[in-house]
């Protein structure tokens, strides 16, 4: 069951250094980084979601809603309850997938502890794909890596 926590709490939380963690997201262009954190951000907060709406929430500039694509990198703060009900304060950045805004994409990382790799199952490892993969190892973040878009090979 989603739970919504008070700004208090995340503010109480983000003054202990071992609860907080540090994630980029990144990717190839289009294999589903934002719509990832879309759905963090409805996991953690209880509201009435309007399904026939499209929302971006880390996509807030008007290039970016006109152009469907993530252009600079864009951090939220997130409360999140691992397995067995401990808080942690999450600090996630959305990171663009165009080779073009490669170094937001670095600079995210660089600040991360570790990374969420969202790989296409379709199109698989991919140019930007690989390069975070290779950048990730050599700061030697931890990986996590996230299958997206499976409904694509039925």
């Amino acid at each position: 069951i989603p739970r919504t926590f008070s700004f208090e709490f995340l503010a109480g939380l983000s003054q202990k250094p071992a609860l907080i963690r540090n994630v980029a997201v990144v990717g190839q262009l289009h294999h589903g980084k934002t719509s990832l954190m879309d759905r963090l951000v409805e996991a953690t907060h209880e509201m009435n979601w309007d399904d026939s709406k499209e929302m971006r929430y880390t996509d807030t500039r008007r290039d970016e809603l006109e152009r469907k694509i993530s252009l600079k990198a864009t951090p939220m703060s997130l409360v999140m309850e691992d397995s067995r009900g401990k808080s942690y304060l999450l600090n996630i950045m959305d990171t663009p997938g165009h080779p073009n805004f490669w170094d937001e994409a670095v600079a995210a990382m660089r600040v991360s502890e570790g990374i969420v790799l969202v790989v296409d199952v379709v199109e698989g490892l991919l140019m930007n794909t690989e390069k975070a993969l290779h950048f990730a190892g050599k700061e030697g973040l931890d990986i996590v890596v996230v299958l997206n878009k499976m409904d694509r090979l039925v």
